[in-house]
C-alpha cells in the first residue's frame, strides 16, 4: 500500500486570446504562398503598407519557387489585399471577410544566406500611385464651355494674390470640376476646395479612387480662399499635402468595404477630430480581465509644458503709391545755354552731360544732399509709410497702384511744371525710370521747346506718381498660451511673402480718395485680417506634443486607424492622461499589426 498520490494537469496549447485569421487575395485570387509579415498605417508620407513572406509550406504538393521566379508571379503593380476572415451567422452558414489592407505589390526583397532563401514582398496603398504623377500645366476654360490642356503653363493657384479661376465648373471627360480660366477679368478666386478637387479630377484616371465630393471639401477646409499656390513639378501626393497644410487638414487612403467601385478612398480630416477608441488598464491587485485591459506594455515620454508658441507671421514688404517731388540730380557747373550741347545727335562728347535737365531724382538716399549737388536733406518717407521705422537707402519706383477705367495701371505717372510747381501736365515725352534709384532720366532725343525755356528759367520741376516698397513687412503675431508669465515661450518666425500682401494709395498721393470717374479701382489690398487667421489656425492645427506614447497589445488590432482619438474609461488606470488633463487629446499616429508576435504596437501622441 502507498501514500502516494499522483496528480496529472492536461496539456494546454492553445493561446487565451486565439490568432487571428486572414486571408491573401492576389488580383482577386486567394493566394496561400503569402503569409502577412506586418501591416503599418501611417501619416504623410509613408501612409499605409504591408509585408508579406513568401511561404508555401502550409500548401500540399506545392514546391518551393526559386527566388528569381517569383517576380513573374508576384509581378510589381499587382493587387493584393488582406481581409479578417469571420463566421457568417448563424454559425456554419460561411465564411465572410472584411477588407484590412488594399494596396499594390511595389518592391520584392530578396536574400540569400545559411538560413536559406528569404524572399519578402512589400506592398504600398494608393499613396504610391500618386507620387508616380507629376502636377504641370494648367487645364484652361474656353467660351463655348470647352477646355485645352496647355502643358507649359505653371500650375498656380491665385499667383500673387490675383483670381484665375474659371467662374464656373466645366465637364471634363464626364466629371464636372472647376478649371483655370485665362482671361484675368472673367476670373475669380481659387478656394482650397476647388485647387484640391482640380487636382485629384485633373491628374487621376478616373474611377481608380473614391474622392470627396466639392460639398465635404468646402466643410473642411472652411471654405478657404488659395493665396498664390505653386504646385508646378511637385507629384500629385506632395501637391495635395501642400492644400491641406494651407488649411490644417491631413490625408489617408482607407480601404473600401462596398462590392463594387474602387477598391480603396482617400479621406481627408482634421487634427484631434477622429471617432474615439479606449486604451484601458486595469488598477493594480486586479485580476487581470482582457476586456478591461488591452494594453500589454507602455512607453511614454513626457515633454516640457506648459509652454507658450508665439508665431510672428510676416507677409511682403508694404507697398504705399504716392507723389513724389523730384530734385535737379545733376552738376549744376555742368549748365549750360547751348541747345545742340544737350542733344545726343548733335553733341559727340554728349556722355559728359547727358544727366543735365534729364536727370530728376527723390534723393531717397541723400546721395544729393552736399556739395557739388546741395539739394537738401534726404527724403523723409515717414508721412508715406506712416511710420518713423526706414532706413534712408537707396530704391526705385515701381507702377502705380491706381489703375485706369479697363484695370491697368497708369503706370510711372510723370507730370511736369513750367512755372514753378504752380501748374502741371502730364510729361507726354520719352523718359526711362531708373532701376538704381528712385528717379527718372528725360530720354528724347531733344528736349521740347517748353523744358528748355523754363530749364533755362529755373522754374522747371517735376514730379511722379508711383508706388515705393517700405522696410516693413505685413506682420501680426498670435499665441496660443500666456506671454508675460512664468512660461516659456517659444517663438517661432513664418514668413509667407508670397501669400499675403499690403499695397495702399498713401494720402500723399495725387490720386488719393477716388474722385476722379476717369480712373479705375486702386490696385489696393490690406491681409491683415487673412494673416491673422492663418496664424491662428496654424497655433490650433500645431499644438505642441507633451507627450508621445508607445503601447503595445496582446491581439492584433484590426480597428484601429490614424487618426483616432484615445480615451480610457473610468475604472482605467489614466496612462494616457485623458482624464487628468481635459485641455490635451491623444491620437493614433501609426498603427503597426505584428503577425509574427501577434501584437499591435501604436504610437499615440498627446497635444494640448
Amino acid at each position: 500500500m502507498s501514500n502516494r498520490i499522483d496528480f496529472f494537469q492536461s496539456a494546454e496549447s492553445r493561446l487565451a486570446i486565439p490568432a487571428a485569421t486572414v486571408s491573401i487575395l492576389l488580383d482577386g485570387t486567394l493566394c496561400t504562398e503569402l503569409e502577412p509579415v506586418e501591416i503599418v498605417r501611417s501619416t504623410w508620407p509613408e501612409f499605409s503598407w504591408a509585408r508579406f513572406a513568401y511561404n508555401p509550406a502550409g500548401q500540399a504538393a506545392v514546391e518551393l519557387m526559386p527566388a528569381e521566379q517569383i517576380q513573374t508571379k508576384f509581378g510589381m503593380g499587382k493587387s493584393i489585399s488582406i481581409r479578417q476572415v469571420y463566421s457568417g451567422l448563424p454559425a456554419g452558414t460561411g465564411v465572410f471577410g472584411f477588407v484590412v489592407f488594399d494596396g499594390q505589390i511595389e518592391s520584392i526583397e530578396t536574400s540569400l544566406g545559411r538560413d536559406g532563401e528569404k524572399v519578402e514582398i512589400i506592398a504600398g496603398d494608393f499613396s504610391a500611385n500618386l507620387k508616380r504623377v507629376t502636377v504641370y500645366g494648367r487645364r484652361v476654360s474656353s467660351s463655348d464651355d470647352s477646355t485645352v490642356f496647355l502643358s507649359g503653363v505653371d500650375t498656380v493657384f491665385n499667383p500673387d494674390g490675383k483670381p484665375n479661376a474659371g467662374c464656373s465648373a466645366v465637364n471634363v471627360n464626364g466629371s464636372s470640376y472647376t478649371v483655370f480660366c485665362a482671361e484675368p477679368s472673367q476670373s475669380r478666386f481659387w478656394t482650397y476646395a476647388e485647387a484640391i478637387d482640380y487636382l485629384l479630377r485633373e491628374y487621376l484616371p478616373p474611377a481608380r479612387l473614391q474622392t470627396p465630393s466639392i460639398q465635404q471639401l468646402q466643410s473642411l477646409t472652411d471654405n478657404q480662399m488659395v493665396r498664390d499656390l505653386d504646385v508646378t513639378g511637385l507629384n500629385l501626393a506632395e501637391a495635395i499635402q501642400r492644400c491641406c497644410e494651407r488649411v490644417g487638414l491631413e490625408f489617408k487612403f482607407l480601404p473600401r468595404l462596398a462590392e463594387s467601385g474602387p477598391g480603396q478612398a482617400i479621406v481627408f480630416y482634421k487634427d484631434g477630430r477622429g471617432r474615439t477608441v479606449e486604451l484601458n488598464c486595469q488598477q493594480p491587485g486586479r485580476q487581470l480581465s482582457i476586456s478591461r485591459t488591452n494594453i500589454a506594455a507602455l512607453h511614454s515620454q513626457k515633454n516640457l509644458w506648459p509652454v507658450t508658441h508665439r508665431y510672428i507671421g510676416q507677409g511682403d514688404f508694404k507697398v504705399y503709391e504716392a507723389t513724389f517731388e523730384l530734385v535737379k540730380a545733376w552738376d549744376p557747373a555742368d549748365q549750360d545755354t547751348d541747345y545742340e550741347k544737350f542733344s545726343p545727335s548733335s553733341n559727340p562728347d554728349f556722355y559728359k552731360v547727358k544727366d543735365v535737365y534729364r536727370k530728376w531724382c527723390l534723393n531717397e538716399a541723400g546721395q544729393y544732399t552736399g556739395a557739388p549737388y546741395n539739394r537738401g536733406p534726404a527724403f523723409d518717407f515717414s508721412k508715406v509709410f506712416q511710420t518713423g521705422n526706414f532706413a534712408h537707402c537707396r530704391r526705385r519706383f515701381w507702377p502705380a497702384l491706381t489703375t485706369d477705367k479697363q484695370h491697368n495701371s497708369l503706370g510711372y505717372y510723370l507730370q511736369v511744371s513750367y512755372d514753378d510747381g504752380q501748374h502741371w501736365w502730364q510729361y507726354l515725352a520719352a523718359f526711362s525710370n531708373l532701376l538704381d534709384e528712385c528717379g527718372v532720366w528725360l530720354s528724347s532725343d531733344r528736349l521740347d521747346v517748353n523744358t528748355w525755356v523754363a530749364a533755362l528759367k529755373g522754374v522747371l520741376k517735376f514730379r511722379i506718381t508711383a508706388s515705393v516698397i517700405s522696410d516693413e513687412r505685413l506682420s501680426c503675431v498670435v499665441a496660443d498660451g500666456p506671454v508675460n508669465s512664468a512660461a516659456p515661450v517659444i517663438e517661432q518666425l513664418i514668413t509667407l511673402p508670397r501669400q499675403f500682401k499690403f499695397r495702399k494709395v498713401s494720402g500723399g498721393s495725387i490720386f488719393s480718395g477716388g474722385s476722379d470717374q476717369t480712373l479705375g479701382v486702386p490696385d489696393e489690398v490690406d491681409d491683415s485680417v487673412a494673416l491673422y487667421e492663418f496664424l491662428r489656425r496654424r497655433a490650433a492645427d500645431s499644438a505642441a506634443t507633451i507627450e508621445s506614447i508607445d503601447v503595445q497589445q496582446p491581439i492584433l488590432g484590426f480597428d484601429y486607424w490614424v487618426g483616432d482619438v484615445v480615451t480610457s474609461s473610468p475604472e482605467s488606470r489614466d496612462l494616457l492622461g485623458s482624464r487628468g488633463d481635459s485641455r490635451s487629446t491623444s491620437r493614433v499616429l501609426q498603427v503597426q499589426m505584428d503577425f509574427k508576435s501577434q501584437c499591435t504596437n501604436l504610437k499615440i501622441v498627446r497635444k494640448r
